[in-house]
Formats: structure tokens, C-alpha cells, sequence
């Protein structure tokens, strides 16, 4: 398994986003399609546990891998899983309760986690939930969704998290606080820092850390 330290792929979205999300931000199927290709082989089971508009799995199945995602909301869920042929592995739920679902053992994940500036309350994670509103509580139940990943992971099987710093009226050092959350449950290998060609003028890079389930 070689980490390149950094690279540059290109920044071209290859599907449409639907018209309920025309501005939504997502990462393009060229980073799925480079850490597939380095990390997993034919046949592999690929899970994004925060699937969103569905590029992980898209690029999985054609690149001839088997994928498998959870996504909270019902909109996106609807979306992807009416262009999947493996459409009954997206689950429409929650991460924080993936024991339910009854996934197999997986031998890849990547996935971007929904982010939370710093000084927010509303924490995406609980759906706003008051009870668990503030970074503090983000982080916490981010460290509890990998908990819950690390379950269904097989062992040594890579896990790829794509994050970015959140600059909104304060400066988020997400890429960090992100990568301690994470560290608590899966062994960290290394990170990637991918730059755009072509990239939007707000999003010229990305960050990609890469964990092993030890």
C-alpha cells in the first residue's frame, strides 16, 4: 500500500448532482477512483458510511467493486439508491446505529463525514438534537460512528477519511480535531493531500486521511 504525500487529480463532477442539492459541494469521482484503484481490487466490498450523493458507490460499481453505504437523508438516499443496481446496500439511517443494519465484513471505506465549524451549535451529526448540540458533542459522536464502523471493517482493511479546515467567521482546524477523533478508534498510516486541476475557486484541495483497522 503506497501513500503518496501529495498529488494532483482532476477536478471534473461526472454525474449530475439532482436539483434539490444544484450547489451542493462534493468530491469528484477521480479521488474514488485513485484510492480504488491503490487500495482494493475486483470484487472488494466498498463502504461510505456517509454516502450523501452517492460518488463512492457510483464509482465502486464501475469499477466492478461491491458497495455498500449508509445516508441519513431520505432525499439523497432516494436519489443514489434509484441509479444503483446494488441499490438494497444503501441503507437510508443513521452511522451511529450500524449494528442494526446487518452489513458484511468490508474491505474498504472511504468517506467525508459531515462537517461543523467550531463555533456552531447545530451539530449535523444529531440531527440538531439540543441535547447533543456543540463541537465537543460532534466529535464525540464522530469517535462513536467510527466505533461503529470499526465493526463491520475487516482487519487491516485501509479507511479513508476526505476532510477539509472549515474557515467561516473563525478558523475550524477540522483536518486535525478530526484525525485525534478518529485515531481514538482506527491506527492512523498516513495522509494524503490532493490538489485540484481545474478546481472550484473554493475548493482548490483536499485532505485525505488514511487509517488502518488494526
Amino acid at each position: 500500500m503506497k501513500i503518496a504525500p501529495f498529488m494532483t487529480l482532476p477536478y471534473a463532477l461526472e454525474r449530475d448532482p439532482p436539483p434539490f442539492e444544484a450547489n451542493a459541494v462534493k468530491y469528484p469521482e477521480s479521488l474514488v477512483r485513485h484510492f480504488l484503484k491503490n487500495f482494493t481490487k475486483r470484487g472488494d466490498k466498498v463502504f461510505d458510511p456517509f454516502a450523501g450523493l452517492g460518488t463512492t458507490l457510483f464509482v465502486a460499481e464501475d469499477m466492478g467493486r461491491i458497495p455498500f453505504g449508509i445516508e441519513a437523508d431520505e432525499k439523497r438516499h432516494g436519489w443514489s439508491a434509484g441509479q444503483l443496481k446494488h441499490w438494497n446496500n444503501l441503507i437510508c439511517g443513521d452511522t451511529l446505529k450500524l449494528a442494526r443494519y446487518g452489513f458484511p465484513k468490508m474491505d474498504f471505506c472511504i468517506a467525508s463525514p459531515p462537517y461543523m465549524p467550531s463555533g456552531d451549535l447545530w451539530n449535523p451529526l444529531s440531527g440538531g438534537n439540543p441535547a447533543k448540540a456543540g463541537y465537543a458533542n460532534y466529535l464525540k459522536q464522530l469517535r462513536a460512528a467510527y466505533g461503529q464502523i470499526s465493526t463491520v471493517m475487516k482487519r487491516n482493511a485501509p479507511i479513508v477519511v476526505v476532510v477539509d479546515n472549515v474557515q467561516k467567521k473563525n478558523f475550524t482546524p477540522l483536518v486535525r480535531d478530526m484525525s485525534v477523533a478518529i485515531s481514538g478508534v482506527f491506527t492512523p498510516i498516513g495522509e494524503t493531500i490532493i490538489a485540484w486541476d481545474n478546481g472550484p475557486a473554493h475548493y482548490k484541495h483536499t485532505h485525505c486521511l488514511i487509517f488502518k483497522n488494526a
